[in-house]
């Protein structure tokens, strides 16, 4: 694609953008000016789960069902494909994931760009620096400058974090449940909803019948999913499940602290102050851990001004965008149209919550 002026083309041009998550992925094919003609939904694509070969294959297959909904060609490339996906940190297996993409499907895209799914929230909602914090089924959160300076926090996968996600919080609630029962550590409330729960949404009658869902058919986003019940937990008003989501909303502050620490003013004094993009579903339970996140916020005195913006645009859209880029392609990006604010904090008018908040997170369950 020649850097020029290429604006008489512009509803020929087909561009992709794909938002990959651990539990399933989201495709969008926009035109020339931005618009977008189709959307496509489908399984994850996190290549160090399913491996490389199965992501590339399902990368193609979501292509093909987006050609056949707009009639193009199988034989005709898309102009470029962003991909956006969970665990494209790296850019050695970037570059492989492109190499397999060119070898097994040449006829998906004349050319790509991939990063990770932070990368692709971040350019659906900002056009210039800021946060992601990705809180679905996983967690991550990255920091990008206006230089195009990238600095993480989190994002190892369960193994090592997850801290502030769902698997996190599911993971939470059974280590309480399974240590206060067995006298090991003593849950901080009462274990009288989260048990029974556990047993009804895993269909166990025993903490031994857990034992394959979390080792022989672990299976991360049904793990996860679980967090669904802590947070109808909270709707009920149970103790535990409370005092899981304040934990959380700890946790979540914790990642932005601690890029905030390490941010410019150039991105701390934007209009706003700090603007954090706050994705996945575990920010649909934002009421439970807004006390506990705030207190965390204001105690680091990292920043005085906080604004935490939920998209109302696929991060797909964002991926499309870095698409455009790739070849050179300009057009008007509708940043403020792609997201709304969550909540906006500044240190001057902050009142503390009367309850005092326990705001020590411990991960593990004994002190």
């Amino acid at each position: 694609m020649p850097k020029k002026d290429l604006s008489q083309y512009a509803e020929e041009i087909r561009l992709g953008g794909i938002e990959g998550g651990s539990t399933h992925s989201t495709l969008v094919i926009i035109d020339g000016k931005g618009t977008q003609l189709t959307e496509v939904k489908g399984p994850n694509t996190n290549h160090w789960t399913i491996g490389m070969t199965e992501t590339a294959a399902r990368i193609n297959a979501m292509v093909l069902r987006g050609k056949e909904a707009l009639n193009i060609p199988e034989t005709v490339p898309l102009d470029c494909l962003g991909l956006s996906l969970s665990g494209c940190e790296e850019e050695k297996t970037n570059r492989l994931l492109v190499e397999t993409m060119q070898q097994n499907y040449p006829n998906v895209a004349k050319d790509y760009v991939v990063t990770s799914d932070t990368m692709g929230s971040l350019r659906t909602g900002l056009d210039t620096g800021g946060i992601v914090v990705i809180a679905g089924t996983g967690s991550n959160a990255l920091m990008i400058d206006p230089d195009g300076k990238v600095t993480g926090c989190g994002g190892w996968g369960h193994m090592m974090g997850d801290e502030g996600s769902a698997y996190w919080i599911a993971y939470r609630a059974c280590k309480y449940i399974f240590d206060d029962i067995d006298g090991l550590c003593q849950a901080p409330e009462p274990i009288s909803y989260a048990y029974p729960a556990l047993r009804i949404f895993f269909n166990i009658s025993d903490r031994k019948d857990m034992l394959p869902y979390l080792y022989t058919n672990f299976d991360k986003s049904k793990f996860a999913s679980f967090a669904m019940e802590v947070a109808n937990g909270c709707e009920k008003k149970d103790p535990l499940c409370l005092h899981i989501l304040r934990e959380n909303g700890v946790l979540l502050a914790k990642h932005i602290v601690a890029l905030a620490r390490k941010a410019g003013n150039d991105i701390k004094l934007h209009e706003g102050g700090l603007n954090v993009i706050c994705v996945g579903s575990v920010w649909k339970s934002w009421g439970f851990m807004k006390d506990a996140f705030l207190e965390e916020i204001h105690d680091s005195h990292a920043m005085d001004e906080l604004t935490l913006l939920r998209l109302t645009a696929s991060s797909a859209i964002g991926a499309g965008y870095l698409a455009a880029e790739k070849i050179d392609w300009i057009f008007t990006k509708p940043y403020e149209k792609n997201v709304n604010v969550l909540y906006h904090y500044k240190r001057e008018n902050y009142v503390k919550p009367t309850i005092k908040i326990e705001s020590e997170v411990q991960l593990v369950s004994c002190k």
